[in-house]
């Protein structure tokens, strides 16, 4: 039995009794290589790459980046002075002191502030130290 052409389809379609028919036409391949073949070649360019860089690849969401750093230091600061200015905004309107116990403890936040900074800038440090160097010795 012929095969039905849909010549709005453009596609040609066998039209037989059996899969093992001589006469029946055979689909064009896509071209496409196979998904196991790609999969393949993406791990061996992996393993590849990780060998290029010695095995000692960090990974990107463990180590932060530099804006990252930046907007973990900032906050740090100035959650520090505003808790240290909330807390002495509290104690004027209980006290009745006026500007005197916010401004005290708007200093002792923002000097919070500094040592939150420092502790976080030496705590990057020591995680990100090269090797063989020690964490500890700041020249």
């Amino acid at each position: 039995m012929p095969g039905v052409w849909l010549g709005g389809a453009g596609r040609f379609f066998g039209v037989t009794n059996s899969k093992n028919d001589p006469d029946r036409p055979v689909p064009p391949s896509s071209g496409k290589p196979d998904t196991s073949d790609l999969a393949n070649r993406i791990k061996k360019a992996q393993d590849a790459r990780l060998a290029a860089n010695g095995g000692n690849v960090a990974s990107r969401q463990g180590d932060m980046s530099a804006l990252a750093r930046g907007l973990r230091i900032g906050t740090e600061f100035v959650a520090a002075i505003l808790v240290g200015t909330g807390i002495g905004y509290v104690i004027d309107q209980v006290a009745g002191t006026g500007p005197w116990a916010m401004l005290i403890m708007f200093m002792m936040g923002f000097a919070a502030g500094i040592l939150n900074v420092i502790r976080v800038v030496a705590e990057f440090n020591a995680r990100n130290a090269a090797p063989g160097q020690d964490a500890d010795k700041v020249d």
